[in-house]
């Protein structure tokens, strides 16, 4: 046995490494998730701590692993975060914080543990998501995903069917046929020994069976024909009413996205026909459904749900904005079923956790946590919709779209009767399908802002070169200011081409706009004028950026003065470029200590002069006309502007006209950045947008002012910015 293990183990070793070299983190992580609901802790598990290793979390711990050694490799694209992103981390993150924050029940908990289910029903799910989040799509991984589900869903749908017949020969794994083990024994319930689980995957399987269709021949067509009743069968034997009520919704949408607007009314008039049929003639049999289970658990469920309701609203009602606290609810529900002031009995529900994912967040994680998760299922709805409905996309990217909103579709009609936040499995389906729905929602994101950005050199074309842009830029509207739908490789591309191009008479500016800017533009006036006259206005805040996408407008990424400086130097410096820079701004001395690290760092790029004016010149023109001079006499290609916002846009759009330069960034504390009198935050803290964090910590008596007000004025700047396009939309 020893001998065989080893064996296995060595192979095992050598298929990982193949797969770390070429493998699809896509199908890597569709693997780990079929072979981790197959292969359960039943089958083998290796106990470590609160929660045990099994064959799909190891799966899943290596993807991590591995996803971070490409990142390190600089293989892995580096996409935009979105909107879905933020809402995830957010909802993780207070999931998290409320579960720190909970003393444990004690004596009186659910027999699922909180520090088991934050793990394996948040945190892997969470992983799972940044894996395939970050993955490489093709064609063909995702052909080959759906495949895998397909075939997963006749698996499943065999099983079920063969555990019905009472055929335990035909069950894999065996531990199925153990009547100890689980719940519903005597239904359809698959490897996870809950027949509402198998529900969501066989109706998950069902549609990657549909959306093959168009992608195989006749020949195939027949076999996935057949597999779709399969599947439909082992899905009725189920006998689980919201495995049903999914199919039945999503067979009312999907389809009605692939058909021509003219069959969709007569799709719709049938499918609520047969829903009017069922509710008439059928209804009550559903509801009366003697489904046999062994313990005779699902002969009350369907009123047993009005109690959850009851119980879950009065507990609600005494804690509304954080809830009782992450998993308490099997404890804390207990003081409210004494309550006999209904004629509905509340007892049932004493030895149960709760039956509704929406309203076990509410009671649990209160509005907060109840807000987040509907939120980020309508962002993962939307984001799927969009590439479903995506014209100008390949088929296979639409198909992947419908792939993903038939999974959300299920999940939350599945979740209204059932807590699927206690069930790893259902979790792990979520996050990963709506990850690579969001990542690739980003790939094509990407790959259409690079074939908007297309470049000519000089010799080509020098008057085009002038302006760096072969074509004007995308310009979007946000709170009023037009800002520039830039990457950072365009951006710099612009302004150096601006330092080779003739100075022209007026000296091209660019502006970063953040938060607080956004704030200030509203009611500054000159600051609306200096944005006007502006030639590049440049997303620095990752809260605009963010906002800009869930408005619908979305700019590609932060491009903030502090690394677009960095930027081009590194540009001059790699194509053995001369650039003449000229320093404006900072405390005395700062601006030296600056030119001496600039010329270590990029010996091509020439600081030429310095200046740090003091405090109040902007009123003193003789101390402007100074500074004018200096600048005159060094002839910089370009001028780096610290003087801090909004000093320093109205300086330049002032004296733009004066100013013999090229061109002008306002950079803000760049220039201290530089020196090494500020430190930056770390690289990961700068891409998910955590910067801000790090410079309150920095400098908290200067900045935690400024920044709790903008807390409070940023959202109602969104709302009406929302409003406004909302409305305009009608």
């Amino acid at each position: 046995m020893a001998a065989v293990l080893i064996i296995f183990a060595l192979a095992a070793a050598v298929w990982a490494l193949v797969f770390a070299q070429r493998g699809s983190l896509v199908l890597g992580g569709v693997l780990s998730l079929l072979l981790g609901y197959t292969l359960t802790n039943h089958f083998w598990r290796l106990g470590l701590g609160p929660v045990s290793l099994t064959f799909g979390r190891v799966l899943v711990a290596g993807l991590v692993v591995l996803l971070i050694w490409r990142w390190q490799r600089g293989v892995v694209e580096r996409r935009p975060l979105a909107g879905a992103d933020w809402l995830a981390a957010l909802f993780v993150g207070y999931v998290t914080i409320s579960y720190l924050f909970t003393a444990p029940a004690g004596g009186l908990g659910s027999s699922i543990s909180p520090t088991w289910r934050i793990i394996t029903c948040f945190w892997m799910p969470a992983a799972l998501y940044l894996v395939v989040r970050c993955a490489e799509f093709s064609e063909r991984s995702t052909k080959v995903a759906l495949a895998c589900f397909s075939c997963f869903g006749v698996y499943l749908a065999a099983t079920g069917i063969a555990e019905v017949a009472g055929q335990w020969w035909a069950v894999f794994p065996n531990y199925i046929s153990d009547p100890t083990l689980g719940n519903h024994f005597g239904r359809a319930r698959g490897p996870a020994l809950n027949s509402a689980s198998l529900g969501v995957y066989l109706a998950v399987c069902f549609w990657a069976t549909w959306l093959l269709w168009t992608r195989v021949n006749r020949g195939w067509c027949i076999v996935l024909l057949g597999s779709m009743g399969l599947i439909c069968t082992g899905l009725y034997f189920t006998y689980t009413r919201s495995s049903w009520l999914a199919l039945v919704v999503t067979l009312a949408v999907i389809p009605c996205l692939q058909l021509p607007r003219s069959w969709r009314p007569i799709l719709l008039t049938l499918v609520a026909f047969v829903g009017l049929f069922s509710a008439v003639f059928v209804g009550g049999r559903m509801i009366d459904l003697d489904r046999r289970d062994a313990n005779g658990s699902a002969s009350h469920s369907v009123y047993q749900r009005q109690s959850f309701f009851i119980v879950s609203m009065r507990m609600f009602a005494d804690n509304p904005l954080t809830g009782c606290g992450f998993g308490r609810f099997y404890d804390r529900k207990l003081p409210y079923l004494a309550d006999r002031s209904q004629q509905i009995e509340l007892e049932s529900i004493r030895e149960l956790d709760h039956h509704n994912t929406f309203l076990s967040l509410l009671t649990e994680t209160g509005l907060i946590g109840f807000s987040l998760f509907s939120a980020l299922l309508v962002a993962w709805g939307r984001v799927a919709w969009q590439l479903a409905r995506d014209a100008t996309a390949e088929r296979w990217i639409r198909a992947q779209g419908l792939f993903a909103l038939a999974v959300v579709i299920v999940y939350a009609t599945n979740g209204m009767f059932h807590d699927l936040s206690l069930l790893p499995s259902e979790q792990w389906l979520l996050f990963l399908v709506s990850g690579s729905a969001v990542g690739l929602h980003g790939t094509l994101f990407c790959r259409r802002q690079q074939e908007s950005s297309s470049w000519v050199s000089t010799a080509e074309n020098p008057t085009r070169y002038e302006s760096g842009l072969a074509s004007q830029p995308k310009k979007i509207r946000l709170f009023g200011m037009t800002i520039d739908a830039v990457d950072m490789p365009t951006a710099v591309k612009t302004v150096l081409a601006w330092c080779r191009a003739p100075r022209s008479e007026r000296c091209r500016y660019v502006v970063t706009p953040n938060v607080d800017h956004a704030l200030i533009f509203q009611t500054n006036t000159s600051l609306r004028k200096a944005y006007d006259g502006a030639n590049l206005v440049l997303a620095d805040g990752a809260p605009v950026v963010a906002v800009s996408r869930l408005l619908g407008r979305a700019l590609p990424e932060r491009v903030a003065g502090s690394d677009l400086v960095p930027a081009m130097f590194d540009s001059a410096q790699s194509n053995n470029t001369e650039l003449r820079v000229f320093l404006l701004g900072a405390a005395p001395g700062v601006a030296d200590r600056a030119a001496e690290q600039i010329h270590l760092r990029w010996p091509r790029v020439q600081v030429v002069g310095t200046c740090s004016p003091p405090l109040g010149f902007e009123k003193d023109s003789a101390e402007n006309e100074r500074i004018l001079h200096e600048v005159a006499r060094a002839q910089p290609d370009v001028v780096l502007i610290g003087l801090g916002a909004p000093k320093q846009e109205l300086w330049i759009d002032r004296y733009a006209n004066r100013l013999e330069a090229k061109a002008a960034l306002c950079v803000g504390a760049t220039i201290d950045f530089l020196a090494g009198e500020k430190n930056r935050s770390p690289r990961w803290m700068q891409y998910v947008g955590l910067e801000w964090f790090h410079r309150l910590a920095s400098e908290p008596s200067r900045l935690a002012g400024r920044y709790l007000s903008n807390a409070w004025h940023f959202p109602q700047l969104v709302w009406r910015e929302w409003l406004a396009g909302s409305l305009n939309s009608r």
